[in-house]
């Protein structure tokens, strides 16, 4: 158990909550231990007995610890942690590595993207096309070059055509391929990387969904996650 943490700063609930997570996630807390006491937790953290509390129920929230009367505050099983809550994406992203990350939600990407896209053309509105079509305009502002206009205006592209999928659950993985975008930001803006916004891959994506193609729109989603991939490992090459 750690002796003391350094200082928490800026909201002390959500200090505490990652503190704790992070140590669960990179196994100083496995699954199926006790966690220290609240007494010892309260000295080594340094915050009030309702903060702490407060933290703890973050983290009952997102599956990974679970409270019983004279048992104490437990690390449940992997299979119950909340992967795809949007706060537990970030934290795991500060202990495992980004290699990890990546291909763990590029593997989500290409299981998802290409069904979405492929209801997107069934059942999107002419107005969430319109969007999407702001969104691929949003993308091409800086001439293929990354910024972060041109970031945000991907991720939207990406949520939309999730939300037009009319499937609440698919619009829900959208923190998902929000964090699979912006991670891989980093990797594949290296200079050396070419095309890394696939503007005309997007394009092609869209076209489909305008033509109401849904065989087409799952083909060339699947061609952009391809993309996605031969990007991704081009990076890799040159680290």
């Amino acid at each position: 158990m750690p002796a003391s943490s350094p200082p928490l700063r800026g909201n002390l609930k959500s200090a505490v909550a990652e503190t704790l997570a992070l140590r669960i996630l990179d196994g100083t807390y496995p699954s199926g231990t006790t966690l220290p006491t609240e007494a010892d937790l309260l000295n080594t953290l340094g915050v009030s007995r309702t903060c702490l509390r407060e933290a703890l129920q973050i983290l009952v929230g997102k599956g990974l610890i679970s409270s019983r009367p004279k048992h104490g505050t437990s690390v449940r099983p992997e299979v119950d942690w909340n992967y795809l809550d949007s706060q537990m994406l970030a934290w795991r992203q500060k202990v495992v590595p980004q290699a990890q990350i990546l291909s763990e939600l590029v593997g989500i990407r290409e299981m998802v993207e290409p069904e979405a896209a492929a209801l997107a053309a069934t059942h999107a509105s002419d107005a969430e096309i319109a969007e999407m079509r702001a969104a691929l305009d949003g993308m091409g502002v800086a001439d293929g070059k990354r910024t972060r206009e041109t970031l945000d205006a991907d991720v939207r592209f990406h949520r939309l055509i999730l939300a037009a999928t009319r499937n609440a659950m698919l619009s829900g993985l959208g923190a998902c391929i929000e964090s699979a975008l912006r991670a891989s930001i980093t990797i594949t803006s290296d200079p050396r990387v070419s095309d890394p916004i696939a503007l005309d891959q997007h394009g092609r994506v869209l076209a489909a969904i305008e033509a109401r193609d849904p065989d087409a729109a799952r083909s060339e989603m699947r061609a952009l996650m391809g993309i996605t991939h031969r990007l991704l490992d081009e990076a890799d090459a040159l680290s």
